[in-house]
């Protein structure tokens, strides 16, 4: 059964795990290899060195592999010393207390044949100093083998060492470099965590903020604007229901309203007018029975766009001897809703707008073109004023 509830494992702690493993087994299959020459050559030393040495290399390699599989990374740093240190304890006691007898010269003394697997286990945790241990074990190896054949063997003491150190250098560095690998992505993916918990918070701050002003825009302004026009009619006290409503939905953290009525978006859109310019004029062509629903990205995109073109025609389409009017008309029907921002102005031809000039295009036609059902047009020319339209259909 696979324990739900432990903590997910580091791709560090993984590539350890693995690498031990792989280390483990390894001393196991070199144990079924040496053993049996272990065995034979017990004459080349004291009696007690064989077994000894048989225990102190691959019981340790033992221990390597049985932790790793509990995930008992501490323990296993242990094992690996020890097996590390029982190498040398081996190759070194040897040649104390080794015999007279020598191997045949095709032979070799079965300890040569594994001195870099305690270096490159030594590698799973450590990165400088195995390199050194490699050193030592090979010529500790080199020097037994040398005494083991007899000095008629002329034996090529130097390059057999070079060998043995090139030949297990290239698995020690790989080692390093896996677990080094796992541990800077453990770091990157830390790094990318902590970003994601900074961002999802700055956005849900953001977030909290973007309802907050969207209330005080489209429904608090709205409401007071429908005030100061005309006192206690039916629009006042459907605003300001609504907005108390919104209030009372923001204080106590609930989600906002995934949807508008019409009503909603017409104040939405007069609110942006009127932070604007109060003196535009807004008419609104439709019933007040339209069961017409608009998304709030939409709504808040309709409400963009009237506030883009309304600052384009307060900067571009007057001029110094005569100020241009403007009107918003917003129109709907049961499946969709029209917005022209109409004036009388200087115009404009829409095709020698600069690239850079990211006003209409940002604000108004990508930001609508972006959305399903969202359409925009400019319709402008060189003195004949300007007619911006944004609409939605639903779909």
């Amino acid at each position: 059964m696979i324990d739900t509830a432990a903590p997910p494992r580091s791709a560090e702690a993984r590539l350890v795990r693995g690498a031990s493993l792989f280390v483990g087994t390894g001393g196991l299959f070199y144990a079924a290899l040496t053993v049996p020459t272990a065995l034979n050559q017990s004459a080349l030393a004291a009696p007690w060195w064989t077994p000894v040495s048989l225990g102190v290399i691959y019981l340790p390699s033992a221990l390597i592999a049985a932790t790793a599989l509990r995930w008992r990374t501490d323990l296993t740093r242990y094992a690996v010393v020890a097996f590390a240190l029982g190498y040398l304890f081996a190759a070194g006691s040897w040649l104390i207390v080794r015999a007279d007898a020598v191997v045949p010269p095709e032979k070799s003394l079965w300890i040569l044949w594994i001195p870099g697997l305690p270096a490159v286990a030594l590698c799973i945790f450590w990165r400088r100093m195995p390199f050194g241990y490699l050193v030592l074990a090979a010529a500790l190896a080199q020097t037994d083998a040398a005494y083991a054949r007899g000095p008629d063997a002329h034996n090529p003491v130097v390059p057999d060492f070079l060998f043995a150190v090139a030949y297990s250098a290239l698995p020690c560095a790989a080692c390093v470099v896996l677990v080094q690998v796992g541990r800077m992505l453990d770091l990157t993916s830390h790094e990318v965590r902590a970003k994601a918990t900074a961002t999802a918070a700055a956005e849900a701050r953001r977030f909290e903020r973007r309802r907050f002003d969207a209330l005080a825009h489209d429904w608090v302004i709205a409401t007071l604007l429908e005030a100061s026009r005309a006192p206690n009619s039916p629009v006042l006290t459907h605003h300001a229901e609504v907005t108390l409503r919104d209030l009372e939905r923001l204080r106590s953290g609930q989600p906002g309203q995934d949807s508008l009525d019409l009503e909603q978006v017409v104040a939405s859109i007069r609110a942006t007018a009127a932070e604007v310019d109060d003196s535009v004029r807004l008419r609104a062509e439709h019933s007040a029975t339209v069961p017409l629903t608009v998304p709030s990205d939409v709504a808040t995109a309709l409400a963009a766009a009237v506030g883009e073109a309304l600052r384009n025609w307060q900067r571009h389409a007057g001029t110094p001897t005569r100020e241009a009017a403007c009107e918003v008309r917003v129109t709907a029907d049961a499946d969709s809703v029209r917005i022209d921002v109409v004036d009388d102005g200087v115009g404009f031809d829409p095709e020698t707008v600069p690239p850079d000039r990211i006003g209409l295009r940002a604000s108004i036609t990508d930001r609508l073109a972006e959305l399903p059902g969202g359409w925009s047009t400019i319709d402008a020319a060189p003195g004949r004023g300007c007619r911006v339209s944004a609409g939605w259909v639903a779909r």
